[in-house]
């Protein structure tokens, strides 16, 4: 299919598959609430400990602030400079969106929207955006291979294990082709074999982007090193609302389960995860030994609570307009004392 072809295709169906998104959403999370039992699920979360989901929040938003300075640090290696205040700003927009638009990849196109205003070229800002989830991915599924090889004596799951192994060494295998400009070649060949010359060219563009990275070593294992602090922090603020409500199981299966959850839910089927979360996370944390309320809330309420982050996100967003005004305004005034001192400065010249 010709990219015209795709691009039709998208226009025709992009309601209809929204809306298909939506509903089974809605439809996968009414079965497992109904599964569950409503008046379960509220018993299990009435007696939470608000201290521990506080402190969970907290170390969901310092993550966050983590993942901002880690999305900067990836901008400037690709020669595009933001404060750590505007980066983290645009990637908390980032958050909103990405939980409240149908789609995965909404807070990524705001972040590249944002920062693209700092950079004469949107290539680069959209480079360090790919690498920015590429390490993300890297990291979270290494963390699921060291729970796999701890996990393996006691849970038999070896469908799980051997899908955290293919997406470890998949993404292991993006990363390493960065620094070989020859393997990134791959890419742009099947565009060039079809005469997309267009598309070709821009992966030419981003593959040489991507291939930048290759002299900046520090940048990269720093990057690393922080996805692995927010990766991490994610995972055990997953554990914090389990503590909250009562749940005694050991971390490790929380490093197990919590990257297979992120895996599926970042599958393009659902509204945000809504639905396949909540599924999902009854029947993995049932094997550590929850109860069917405990494993649908933990992951679910742990999802309540980053959303409730994100809304930081939104409420940058909505309050742009008043203080770019407020700014105009400032500056307005400051032009007008500037002219002022210099009538005054002039007159005193002048007698």
């Amino acid at each position: 299919m010709s990219g015209g072809g795709l691009k039709g295709f998208y226009e025709k169906y992009h309601v209809p598959l929204i809306a298909a998104k939506v509903i089974l959403s809605l439809a996968l999370f009414a079965y497992v609430v109904a599964k569950v039992s409503p008046g379960d699920i509220w018993a299990t979360i009435r007696p939470a400990d608000p201290g521990l989901l506080v402190l969970a929040g907290s170390l969901l938003f310092f993550s966050s602030l983590v993942g901002g300075w880690l999305w900067a640090r990836l901008l400037q290696a690709q020669g595009v400079n933001i404060p750590f205040r505007k980066a983290a700003s645009y990637y908390f927009v980032g958050l909103f969106f990405n939980n409240f638009l149908p789609s995965n990849i909404g807070g990524d196109i705001a972040r590249i929207s944002d920062a693209s205003k700092h950079a004469d070229n949107v290539s680069r800002v959209f480079t360090a955006t790919l690498m920015d989830r590429l390490i993300g991915v890297l990291a979270i599924a290494f963390l699921a291979l060291l729970a796999s090889f701890a996990s393996v004596d006691r849970f038999h799951l070896y469908a799980i294990y051997g899908m955290i192994a293919l997406v470890f060494f998949t993404m292991l295998g993006l990363f390493v082709s960065i620094f070989h400009r020859r393997v990134l070649e791959a890419f742009e060949w099947p565009f060039r074999m079809i005469g997309a010359r267009g598309i070709a060219r821009a992966i030419s563009r981003l593959m040489d982007d991507l291939h930048g990275y290759k002299g900046q070593g520090g940048a990269l294992v720093t990057a690393v090193a922080a996805s692995m602090l927010v990766q991490v922090g994610r995972i055990v603020a997953h554990y914090l609302v389990g503590l909250a409500l009562g749940v005694r199981v050991a971390m490790g299966y929380y490093f197990l389960f919590v990257p297979v959850l992120a895996a599926l839910v970042s599958l393009p089927i659902s509204l945000n995860g809504l639905g396949v979360r909540e599924g999902a996370g009854v029947v993995l944390f049932q094997m550590s030994g929850m109860t069917k309320e405990q494993a649908f809330t933990v992951p679910f309420l742990t999802y309540l609570l980053s959303v409730l982050i994100s809304l930081i996100g939104g409420l940058i967003f909505v309050t742009r307009p008043s203080r770019r005004a407020l700014q105009a305004m400032l500056e307005k005034k400051r032009s007008v004392r500037e002219a002022e001192t210099g009538d005054t400065q002039r007159r005193r010249i002048g007698s």
